[in-house]
């Protein structure tokens, strides 16, 4: 089994983590990015997945694109332990969560990439853009503090909604993005969040792949 990942990719973040919680042995094709090459694909990748996106799961003859179709392949194929929960209703609200990360958290990563992390100079960024970013998450960090409550997990459980919603967070704290102390309930599920052996290993990764990018910057030298 082959992943085809890269520790600064925010979905494919999330089929890692969910195969180190699973204990699925498999190789790793990295792709890496710079900020002066962009993505360096290999010339495969199109081949495998015709967006050219990672992450690509092969596995035998079945080749799986897409983050959110590869942890519900890696629910089926190992179904212990489980990522998502057992009733109808609770898996939708859980799919519905891992959408939320997908979409509504992770689309915000551009724009801080661009204006935070590429420009350490802030007079010479867009203050507008940083700002309505911020705020965009800030919604969202307000949402998931209502969802979490009292849970420990998402779901009650460790789940792909956790996966899904913690990666881009995680990246996103890189650039100035981080939850702020007034969502207590999201700062203390990111805490326990990264402290949990699966996600510690892919953060071992991560802090190994941005090391240069953090050491050039002074906005990722304040990600803890």
């Amino acid at each position: 089994m082959k992943l085809y990942y890269s520790p600064l990719s925010v979905y494919s973040a999330k089929s890692r983590i969910a195969m180190f919680e699973k204990a699925i042995a498999h190789e790793t094709r990295l792709v890496n990015w710079t900020p002066g090459t962009g993505w360096i694909k290999p010339e495969e990748l199109p081949r495998l997945n015709p967006k050219a996106q990672i992450p690509v799961l092969v596995d035998g003859d079945a080749v799986v694109p897409d983050s959110t179709v590869i942890l519900e392949y890696l629910d089926e194929r190992f179904p212990k332990p489980a990522l998502f929960p057992s009733g109808a209703v609770e898996r939708a609200r859980c799919r519905v969560l891992e959408d939320l990360g997908d979409t509504l958290i992770a689309p915000n990563l551009g724009v801080l990439v661009r204006e935070v992390l590429l420009k350490p100079d802030a007079s010479t960024r867009d203050r507008d853009a940083v700002a309505q970013t911020k705020a965009e998450l800030a919604r969202q960090y307000q949402r998931l503090d209502r969802e979490l409550g009292r849970l420990e997990y998402l779901c009650g459980e460790f789940s792909v909604a956790d996966i899904s919603c913690f990666s881009p967070i995680n990246i996103a704290s890189l650039m100035e993005g981080a939850p702020s102390p007034e969502f207590s309930n999201v700062v203390s599920w990111f805490s326990r969040m990264s402290k949990r052996p699966s996600v510690a290993r892919y953060l071992a990764e991560f802090s190994e792949a941005t090391a240069p990018l953090r050491a050039s910057t002074p906005a990722a030298s304040a990600h803890g």
